[in-house]
């Protein structure tokens, strides 16, 4: 699987997740000046707020994106048996102001997977998702991974990507899948709007979509070469896929 990563746009999210924990470090810290004078205590409730959304925002982000290995990273690493030939991930494509942060390029068309590494119990019933937590957990976990609405995200990238493909005048299938990493996650799935997976269902999930003839490897080749405009590109080997099955289209 030939591998596209946009370097810059990681740069540019570990740069804002240093700022956004220092600032809030030091807006909460500011908060232990004011607190005992009589005339500062409502502005210091309101900085002790600010600043402790703010380092949560930090802190999260920190741990997405400098951590290792990150989302993009595992993805890699799980779908490494795809032919590289036929296959190719882009990481973080700038897609006008929005960047679609996995998008797989193959034979059945593109798929964008929305990744989550959160532990936990998490639900899902048609649109509405949910991460199971009590009381002070809840607060706690703010500077953990979030759940967000993986649906919305997929919709979002699909809307993105139906605008990027028809202005290089391609006509191809947008699929969305919303993949779990960690392996502490446990999945309640009902009705989902996108198929919801575990890590370790991915692989066989993508070797199911069926090749789409129309989607040439001269159109796909057209594809990433806009696409690399801002990304790194990187090589590596792949094995060959299983017995393709019809897998229906998600559109936003």
């Amino acid at each position: 699987m030939r591998i596209l990563r946009n370097s810059e746009h990681i740069k540019k999210k570990k740069k804002l997740a240093r700022i956004a924990a220092l600032v809030g470090f030091l807006l909460l810290a500011s908060t232990f000046l004011l607190i005992f004078q009589p005339n500062y205590v409502l502005p210091a409730y309101a900085i002790l707020f600010t600043g402790f959304i703010t380092f949560n925002f930090g802190m999260q982000q920190l741990g997405k994106w400098s951590r290792s290995p990150r989302n993009d990273e595992l993805l890699d690493h799980r779908l490494q048996s795809l032919p590289d030939a036929r296959y190719t991930i882009v990481h973080f494509a700038q897609i006008g102001k929005r960047a679609v942060e996995h998008l797989l390029i193959g034979p059945g068309g593109l798929l964008v997977l929305i990744a989550r590494e959160l532990p936990g119990s998490v639900t899902v019933d048609g649109r509405r998702w949910k991460k199971k937590g009590v009381g002070l957990m809840r607060m706690f976990s703010m500077s953990g991974p979030q759940l967000g609405n993986p649906t919305a995200d997929i919709e979002a990238d699909v809307a993105a990507l139906d605008a990027f493909t028809a202005e290089l005048g391609l006509d191809v299938d947008i699929y969305g899948a919303v993949v779990f990493l960690n392996e502490r996650v446990e999945l309640s799935i009902s009705n989902p709007e996108y198929p919801t997976l575990r890590a370790e269902q991915l692989a066989s999930f993508i070797n199911q979509i069926e090749p789409d003839p129309a989607f040439t490897p001269q159109q796909r080749d057209k594809l990433i070469a806009a696409l690399s405009e801002t990304a790194e590109a990187v090589v590596e080997a792949g094995k060959p896929t299983r017995r393709p099955v019809k897998v229906k289209r998600r559109a936003a």
